[in-house]
């Protein structure tokens, strides 16, 4: 976790907000740029993981129990959201093709209840896998994926509404970003953190 979740969320940080710039020099160039980048950054993560983990807090069977049970929730909504992805939609390559995608917008199965599975799968997972290694580190991973993937969301939704145009627009506002509605209730305009 601690040497590879850096690299993903360092991809989408550059995917997402350059992809005008990625277009124009094609998803092969891209990949291969943005994906030494993101090498580099698991290598110096790599280089420095034992400071980055800091210091061990011992075993909890508490928390190591709680910890299965989020890895596991984290797994399922996993497994739920690849059953809807092709491998070229995990790569990123409809940002990155000059035509526009040929993918349909997903607002059916897991994509019908929130419109981020896969990001609230990564931080249900990083905060289990956390609590089973309890090191202080790897709870500041967690406390730092959450605003870094909310950025990714950011960009991703700017991305997706120049993409689909008004039929994203209407699945955001039918379709929780992170909370199902059976979770937090009714959906309100007024309220920001239910976008």
């Amino acid at each position: 976790m601690i040497v590879g979740l850096p690299p993903a969320i360092c991809y989408w940080l550059l995917i997402h907000p350059l992809v005008d710039f990625w277009r124009k020099i094609g998803p092969r160039a891209t990949l291969i740029l943005v994906g030494a980048l993101s090498f580099l950054v698991g290598w110096a993560v790599y280089l420095f993981r034992h400071t980055i983990l800091g210091r061990d807090l011992g075993t909890s069977w508490i928390l190591v129990g709680i910890g299965v049970l989020l890895y596991g929730v984290s797994a399922w909504i996993s497994v739920l959201t690849k059953r809807q992805l092709a491998v070229r939609t995990l790569a990123g390559l409809p940002e990155l093709s000059r035509k526009g995608s040929e993918d349909s917008l997903l607002q059916a199965g897991v994509y019908g209840v929130i419109r981020h599975p896969r990001y609230v799968s990564v931080i249900i997972g990083t905060a289990g896998f956390a609590m089973v290694v309890n090191y202080v580190g790897a709870y500041l991973m967690v406390l730092g994926t959450i605003p870094a993937l909310y950025l990714v969301v950011i960009f991703e939704e700017r991305e997706l509404l120049s993409r689909f145009g008004s039929p994203y627009q209407k699945y955001q506002s039918q379709v929780p970003a992170f909370f199902p509605k059976t979770l937090k209730g009714e959906q309100t305009r007024e309220n920001p953190w239910h976008s």
